[in-house]
């Protein structure tokens, strides 16, 4: 009798967690709904448009998964506007903090270009998923990768297609720049990053109406690009009414603001290069810094700067030259020798050669 009562105890124990989860799980999944309804009604008040075909829910009992059909927008910057055929979005009911999710079908945007004339394009690839992950009711890490994608647009010449590209993005503290660090050749950022972004493609295609001398073929790119400074509010505010994106550059550069170039990795052609850099503007806003690392294969990079006439002859000559004496004495394994690139009072020098010069950017 005992054994049986303790059965039965266990049962009415399964039962009743079963039928807290499924309540639990269905109380979510409603929530689902009304909180983006509610989402889109703020976007509404805010001028974009955001309307959809269907909503699925589903995954019970382990996970929530949403699938929205028929996903668009309108009212974006610059007269911007999408259309994603199909979002699906997971989630774990014990760990809200991160979804993953995936696009399907081919998306369709246009915009307005400076010019004010309409411009289209489309973005499709064998599969597209991304991941988002929150922190304080933020987002702060961002991640998105797609299997051989492929963009066309009406301002390129043909698809830009990739084997592979993915681009991962994560939110940082920032911070003032520490006393006593930030010494001369110390490759590391002189204050905490506020943000980076990384983006890696493999086998890159170029669109026709990209054209250089080292092909249309990208076998391989790598960058990793943080920002510090100082932003009160934490976000990177927007140009707007009396905010000109001159005015806040040159406060954000004022305040120690830097770019951070903590990779830049490219296989392209005969060109090979590693590299890391810091650059920021300067009081008449021009580009400046500092960049070194090893490259390989410059010289059909040369002979084309030379051609378009952005370098002379005698110019290209000194850049070829100091690199074959490189060469002979610090050209590695891959055949690459030590380079440095420094941006200073508009003017641009490889090592102590100077090439060129650079204009304000605003």
């Amino acid at each position: 009798m005992r054994i049986s009562r303790r059965y039965l105890y266990l049962t009415l124990f399964v039962i009743l967690a079963v039928a807290a989860w499924t309540f639990f799980w269905f109380r979510i999944a409603g929530e689902v709904r009304t909180r983006t309804d509610a989402w889109i009604a703020e976007q509404a008040a805010q001028g974009v448009e955001v309307t959809y075909g269907d909503m699925q829910v589903n995954g019970y009992p382990y996970r929530i998964e949403v699938t929205i059909a028929d996903l668009a927008a309108e009212g974006l910057p610059r007269g911007g506007a999408f259309t994603v055929p199909e979002v699906t979005v997971l989630s774990l009911p014990w760990n809200p903090r991160l979804i993953v999710g995936s696009l399907a079908g081919e998306t369709r945007f246009r915009w307005t270009d400076e010019r004010g004339a309409a411009q289209s394009g489309t973005y499709a690839a064998t599969s597209t998923g991304f991941s988002i992950a929150f922190e304080d009711g933020q987002a702060a890490r961002f991640a998105l990768s797609g299997d051989a994608p492929i963009v066309t647009a009406t301002t390129l010449q043909g698809p830009l297609s990739a084997k592979v590209f993915e681009v991962h993005a994560r939110r940082l503290a920032g911070g003032a720049t520490p006393e006593g660090e930030g010494a001369a050749g110390d490759t590391a950022p002189t204050a905490p990053l506020l943000g980076e972004v990384a983006v890696d493609g493999t086998d890159v295609h170029l669109p026709a109406n990209v054209r250089s001398p080292l092909g249309p073929l990208v076998e391989k790119i790598g960058y990793t690009v943080g920002l510090t400074g100082h932003i009160p509010t934490g976000r990177i505010p927007a140009p707007g009414p009396g905010r000109r994106i001159e005015d806040m550059a040159a406060e954000w550069a004022r305040d120690g603001g830097t770019i951070e170039l903590s990779r830049a990795e490219t296989r392209w052609g005969p060109l090979n290069l590693t590299l890391t850099g810091s650059f920021s503007i300067d009081a008449l806003n021009r580009p400046i810094g500092a960049i070194s690392g090893r490259i390989g294969g410059l010289e059909p990079l040369i002979d084309g700067a030379v051609a378009e006439g952005r370098l002379r002859e005698n110019q290209a000559r000194g850049i070829k030259q100091a690199l074959n004496a490189l060469g002979f004495i610090a050209k590695d394994k891959e055949g690459r020798v030590p380079v440095s690139v420094t941006v200073q009072d508009g003017r641009v020098s490889v090592g102590p050669v100077p090439v060129g010069e650079v204009k304000p950017l605003f």
